[in-house]
Protein backbone atom coordinates (compact mmCIF):
# COMPACT_ATOMS: atom_id res chain seq x y z
CA UNK A 1 0.00 0.00 0.00
CA UNK A 2 1.26 3.65 -1.06
CA UNK A 3 2.39 5.18 1.58
CA UNK A 4 0.53 8.72 2.48
CA UNK A 5 2.11 12.03 2.13
CA UNK A 6 1.75 13.73 5.98
CA UNK A 7 1.99 17.25 6.96
CA UNK A 8 3.50 18.10 10.05
CA UNK A 9 0.09 18.07 12.21
CA UNK A 10 -0.15 14.69 11.35
CA UNK A 11 1.15 11.96 13.36
CA UNK A 12 0.67 7.91 12.53
CA UNK A 13 0.23 6.02 15.93
CA UNK A 14 0.47 2.09 15.52
CA UNK A 15 -0.60 0.73 19.27
CA UNK A 16 -2.54 -1.78 21.17
CA UNK A 17 -2.19 -4.08 17.92
CA UNK A 18 -4.21 -0.97 16.08
CA UNK A 19 -2.40 -0.50 12.65
CA UNK A 20 -2.94 2.04 10.11
CA UNK A 21 -4.62 4.21 12.70
CA UNK A 22 -4.17 8.08 11.73
CA UNK A 23 -4.44 10.81 14.15
CA UNK A 24 -4.48 14.60 12.95
CA UNK A 25 -2.62 16.12 15.68
CA UNK A 26 -2.36 20.52 16.09
CA UNK A 27 1.06 20.28 17.74
CA UNK A 28 0.61 23.69 19.25
CA UNK A 29 -1.03 21.62 22.00
CA UNK A 30 2.07 20.07 22.73
CA UNK A 31 3.66 22.48 25.69
CA UNK A 32 7.81 22.17 26.08
CA UNK A 33 9.58 23.92 28.63
CA UNK A 34 10.68 27.68 28.05
CA UNK A 35 13.89 28.85 27.04
CA UNK A 36 16.20 29.66 29.96
CA UNK A 37 13.85 27.85 32.42
CA UNK A 38 11.63 30.99 33.07
CA UNK A 39 10.33 30.86 36.83
CA UNK A 40 8.14 32.81 38.15
CA UNK A 41 8.29 33.82 42.00
CA UNK A 42 6.03 32.81 44.47
CA UNK A 43 3.96 35.75 45.35
CA UNK A 44 1.23 35.90 48.02
CA UNK A 45 -2.46 38.14 48.14
CA UNK A 46 -2.90 39.65 51.20
CA UNK A 47 -5.53 38.90 53.26
CA UNK A 48 -4.87 40.63 56.63
CA UNK A 49 -5.71 37.44 58.66
CA UNK A 50 -3.80 34.98 60.51
CA UNK A 51 -3.76 33.10 57.00
CA UNK A 52 -1.12 35.08 55.95
CA UNK A 53 1.58 33.55 58.31
CA UNK A 54 0.36 30.12 57.53
CA UNK A 55 1.74 29.94 54.25
CA UNK A 56 5.29 29.97 53.47
CA UNK A 57 7.56 30.53 50.31
CA UNK A 58 10.70 29.08 49.18
CA UNK A 59 12.98 29.43 51.96
CA UNK A 60 10.23 28.57 54.63
CA UNK A 61 9.19 32.02 55.64
CA UNK A 62 6.04 33.15 55.96
CA UNK A 63 4.06 34.03 52.37
CA UNK A 64 2.27 37.41 53.87
CA UNK A 65 -0.70 35.86 52.29
CA UNK A 66 -2.02 33.07 50.34
CA UNK A 67 -0.51 32.24 46.95
CA UNK A 68 -2.05 34.10 44.62
CA UNK A 69 -4.51 32.83 42.20
CA UNK A 70 -4.81 29.66 44.44
CA UNK A 71 -8.43 27.82 44.61
CA UNK A 72 -9.13 27.51 48.38
CA UNK A 73 -11.43 25.90 49.98
CA UNK A 74 -12.52 26.22 53.90
CA UNK A 75 -14.14 22.80 55.54
CA UNK A 76 -15.93 22.76 58.91
CA UNK A 77 -18.80 22.27 60.91
CA UNK A 78 -21.26 25.09 60.95
CA UNK A 79 -20.57 27.47 63.55
CA UNK A 80 -16.71 27.79 63.70
CA UNK A 81 -15.86 30.96 61.93
CA UNK A 82 -15.72 30.11 57.89
CA UNK A 83 -17.74 32.74 57.20
CA UNK A 84 -16.34 35.39 59.66
CA UNK A 85 -13.54 34.50 58.47
CA UNK A 86 -14.13 35.53 54.59
CA UNK A 87 -16.62 38.18 55.35
CA UNK A 88 -13.35 39.85 56.81
CA UNK A 89 -11.10 38.95 54.28
CA UNK A 90 -13.27 40.47 51.51
CA UNK A 91 -13.87 43.97 53.44
CA UNK A 92 -10.51 44.03 53.71
CA UNK A 93 -9.16 43.80 49.96
CA UNK A 94 -11.81 45.67 48.69
CA UNK A 95 -10.69 48.20 51.08
CA UNK A 96 -7.61 47.80 49.35
CA UNK A 97 -8.83 48.94 46.16
CA UNK A 98 -9.53 45.05 44.65
CA UNK A 99 -12.33 43.97 43.15
CA UNK A 100 -14.26 41.06 45.33
CA UNK A 101 -17.07 38.86 43.77
CA UNK A 102 -19.39 37.54 47.04
CA UNK A 103 -21.91 35.06 46.67
CA UNK A 104 -23.91 34.28 48.73
CA UNK A 105 -26.10 30.79 49.17
CA UNK A 106 -27.04 30.97 53.26
CA UNK A 107 -27.84 34.84 53.94
CA UNK A 108 -29.78 37.25 52.01
CA UNK A 109 -27.36 40.30 51.50
CA UNK A 110 -30.24 42.91 51.95
CA UNK A 111 -33.47 42.16 53.65
CA UNK A 112 -36.67 44.36 53.23
CA UNK A 113 -37.16 42.97 56.52
CA UNK A 114 -36.65 44.25 60.26
CA UNK A 115 -34.04 41.59 60.02
CA UNK A 116 -30.04 42.51 60.51
CA UNK A 117 -29.24 41.49 57.41
CA UNK A 118 -25.39 40.93 56.48
CA UNK A 119 -25.29 44.20 54.44
CA UNK A 120 -25.91 45.82 57.64
CA UNK A 121 -23.14 43.56 59.76
CA UNK A 122 -20.58 44.27 57.04
CA UNK A 123 -20.57 47.67 57.47
CA UNK A 124 -20.79 47.01 60.93
CA UNK A 125 -17.76 44.63 61.06
CA UNK A 126 -16.08 47.45 58.69
CA UNK A 127 -16.33 50.23 61.40
CA UNK A 128 -14.92 47.89 63.98
CA UNK A 129 -11.77 47.68 61.58
CA UNK A 130 -11.26 50.81 60.62
CA UNK A 131 -12.12 50.50 57.31
CA UNK A 132 -13.31 52.85 54.46
CA UNK A 133 -17.27 51.70 54.03
CA UNK A 134 -17.55 54.01 51.00
CA UNK A 135 -14.53 52.60 49.43
CA UNK A 136 -15.18 49.22 50.04
CA UNK A 137 -18.93 49.42 48.59
CA UNK A 138 -17.22 50.69 45.50
CA UNK A 139 -15.02 47.17 44.82
CA UNK A 140 -17.41 44.89 46.46
CA UNK A 141 -19.83 43.20 43.90
CA UNK A 142 -22.32 41.04 45.55
CA UNK A 143 -24.35 37.53 44.31
CA UNK A 144 -26.95 36.96 46.22
CA UNK A 145 -28.40 33.57 45.66
CA UNK A 146 -31.43 33.46 47.72
CA UNK A 147 -33.24 36.73 46.66
CA UNK A 148 -32.40 35.80 43.38
CA UNK A 149 -33.18 32.40 42.78
CA UNK A 150 -32.87 32.27 39.42
CA UNK A 151 -28.43 32.75 40.11
CA UNK A 152 -29.10 28.60 41.47
CA UNK A 153 -29.09 27.75 38.09
CA UNK A 154 -25.62 27.27 37.18
CA UNK A 155 -25.61 28.63 33.81
CA UNK A 156 -26.89 31.92 35.13
CA UNK A 157 -24.55 31.94 37.52
CA UNK A 158 -21.52 31.09 35.24
CA UNK A 159 -22.82 33.58 32.91
CA UNK A 160 -23.11 36.14 35.42
CA UNK A 161 -20.24 35.74 36.87
CA UNK A 162 -17.82 35.72 33.77
CA UNK A 163 -19.78 39.50 33.02
CA UNK A 164 -18.00 40.84 36.27
CA UNK A 165 -14.94 39.36 35.53
CA UNK A 166 -14.40 40.15 31.96
CA UNK A 167 -16.64 43.60 32.06
CA UNK A 168 -14.86 45.57 35.22
CA UNK A 169 -11.62 44.33 34.73
CA UNK A 170 -10.66 44.68 38.52
CA UNK A 171 -11.63 41.20 39.79
CA UNK A 172 -9.09 39.72 41.74
CA UNK A 173 -10.87 37.86 44.43
CA UNK A 174 -13.96 35.36 44.45
CA UNK A 175 -15.64 34.29 47.80
CA UNK A 176 -18.65 31.54 47.66
CA UNK A 177 -20.16 31.16 50.64
CA UNK A 178 -21.01 28.30 50.15
CA UNK A 179 -20.61 25.04 48.00
CA UNK A 180 -23.87 23.89 48.65
CA UNK A 181 -24.81 26.78 45.78
CA UNK A 182 -23.28 24.38 43.12
CA UNK A 183 -24.40 21.48 44.64
CA UNK A 184 -27.62 20.38 42.46
CA UNK A 185 -26.30 16.50 42.75
CA UNK A 186 -22.94 15.53 45.31
CA UNK A 187 -21.41 14.14 41.63
CA UNK A 188 -21.36 17.11 40.24
CA UNK A 189 -19.91 19.96 42.23
CA UNK A 190 -16.50 18.79 41.74
CA UNK A 191 -17.36 19.48 37.98
CA UNK A 192 -18.45 22.90 39.00
CA UNK A 193 -15.55 23.69 40.76
CA UNK A 194 -13.19 22.61 38.37
CA UNK A 195 -14.90 24.99 35.73
CA UNK A 196 -14.31 27.62 38.25
CA UNK A 197 -10.95 26.72 38.95
CA UNK A 198 -9.87 26.40 35.59
CA UNK A 199 -11.64 29.64 34.36
CA UNK A 200 -10.21 31.29 37.68
CA UNK A 201 -6.27 30.61 36.97
CA UNK A 202 -6.89 32.09 33.54
CA UNK A 203 -8.03 35.01 34.54
CA UNK A 204 -5.88 35.65 37.72
CA UNK A 205 -8.85 35.06 40.31
CA UNK A 206 -8.08 33.82 43.56
CA UNK A 207 -11.14 32.33 45.09
CA UNK A 208 -12.16 30.85 48.47
CA UNK A 209 -14.77 28.29 48.54
CA UNK A 210 -16.75 27.54 51.69
CA UNK A 211 -17.49 23.91 51.95
CA UNK A 212 -19.49 21.85 55.11
CA UNK A 213 -17.81 18.94 56.66
CA UNK A 214 -19.92 16.28 55.08
CA UNK A 215 -18.96 13.41 57.86
CA UNK A 216 -18.32 12.50 61.49
CA UNK A 217 -14.33 12.05 61.53
CA UNK A 218 -13.07 16.15 61.93
CA UNK A 219 -9.60 17.37 60.37
CA UNK A 220 -10.06 15.16 56.89
CA UNK A 221 -10.82 15.99 53.31
CA UNK A 222 -14.13 15.48 54.30
CA UNK A 223 -15.50 18.43 51.79
CA UNK A 224 -19.69 17.70 50.91
CA UNK A 225 -19.24 16.77 47.40
CA UNK A 226 -16.49 14.49 48.23
CA UNK A 227 -12.94 13.93 48.23
CA UNK A 228 -12.96 14.91 44.40
CA UNK A 229 -13.60 18.27 44.97
CA UNK A 230 -11.10 18.43 47.55
CA UNK A 231 -8.16 17.30 44.81
CA UNK A 232 -10.12 20.06 42.31
CA UNK A 233 -8.58 22.88 44.78
CA UNK A 234 -5.22 24.18 45.31
CA UNK A 235 -5.27 24.28 48.92
CA UNK A 236 -7.80 23.09 52.12
CA UNK A 237 -8.15 24.89 55.27
CA UNK A 238 -10.06 22.72 57.99
CA UNK A 239 -11.58 24.50 60.74
CA UNK A 240 -13.23 22.59 63.28
CA UNK A 241 -13.64 21.77 66.89
CA UNK A 242 -12.25 18.53 67.79
CA UNK A 243 -10.96 16.12 70.70
CA UNK A 244 -7.57 17.30 71.66
CA UNK A 245 -5.45 13.84 71.12
CA UNK A 246 -2.08 12.78 69.37
CA UNK A 247 -0.84 15.98 67.36
CA UNK A 248 -3.96 18.32 68.13
CA UNK A 249 -3.21 17.58 72.07
CA UNK A 250 0.98 17.93 71.60
CA UNK A 251 0.79 21.38 69.57
CA UNK A 252 -1.75 23.04 71.21
CA UNK A 253 -0.73 21.35 74.83
CA UNK A 254 -4.09 20.81 75.56
CA UNK A 255 -5.51 17.83 77.86
CA UNK A 256 -6.89 14.91 76.77
CA UNK A 257 -10.33 15.05 75.42
CA UNK A 258 -10.26 18.55 75.86
CA UNK A 259 -12.78 20.36 73.17
CA UNK A 260 -10.66 22.63 70.99
CA UNK A 261 -11.42 25.09 68.43
CA UNK A 262 -8.73 25.00 65.95
CA UNK A 263 -7.29 25.88 62.12
CA UNK A 264 -4.89 23.61 60.48
CA UNK A 265 -3.99 23.70 56.64
CA UNK A 266 -4.61 19.75 55.02
CA UNK A 267 -2.66 20.46 51.76
CA UNK A 268 -1.68 23.01 49.49
CA UNK A 269 0.06 22.27 45.99
CA UNK A 270 1.12 25.62 45.64
CA UNK A 271 3.50 26.72 48.47
CA UNK A 272 4.95 25.34 51.54
CA UNK A 273 2.59 25.77 54.87
CA UNK A 274 2.69 25.30 58.19
CA UNK A 275 1.35 21.84 59.42
CA UNK A 276 0.86 22.54 63.12
CA UNK A 277 -2.61 23.83 64.41
CA UNK A 278 -3.44 26.52 65.15
CA UNK A 279 -5.85 27.38 68.27
CA UNK A 280 -8.79 29.95 67.72
CA UNK A 281 -11.49 31.80 68.98
CA UNK A 282 -14.55 33.81 67.82
CA UNK A 283 -14.24 36.73 69.35
CA UNK A 284 -17.60 39.04 70.80
CA UNK A 285 -17.63 41.53 67.70
CA UNK A 286 -17.71 38.52 65.71
CA UNK A 287 -14.07 38.22 64.10
CA UNK A 288 -12.26 34.69 64.08
CA UNK A 289 -8.94 35.05 65.71
CA UNK A 290 -6.02 32.89 66.44
CA UNK A 291 -5.97 32.91 70.45
CA UNK A 292 -1.70 33.39 69.92
CA UNK A 293 -2.18 37.13 68.25
CA UNK A 294 -5.76 38.63 68.79
CA UNK A 295 -4.66 41.38 66.55
CA UNK A 296 -4.49 39.35 63.33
Amino acid sequence: MEEKQKSEDEVTLTEYGIEDLEVKVDTSLIERPTEGGEKKTLVGLQTWTFLDSLYLNETNQPLNGVPIVGQIGIVGLSGVGKSLLVQEIALRAANEGKGVIFVTSEDSWRSETKRYDLQSRMIEKAKVLGLDWNKIKGNLYILDTLVHSELREWTTLAETYRYLVEEEKNIELLIIDSLSLLESYRGLLKVRVLDLSRYNQKHGITAFYVCQRSEEETDRFSISGGIGVAHNLDSVICIDFAKAMGQLKDDLQKKQWEITHFTRILSCRLSGFDRKYTEMEITNNGFLRAKSNRNL
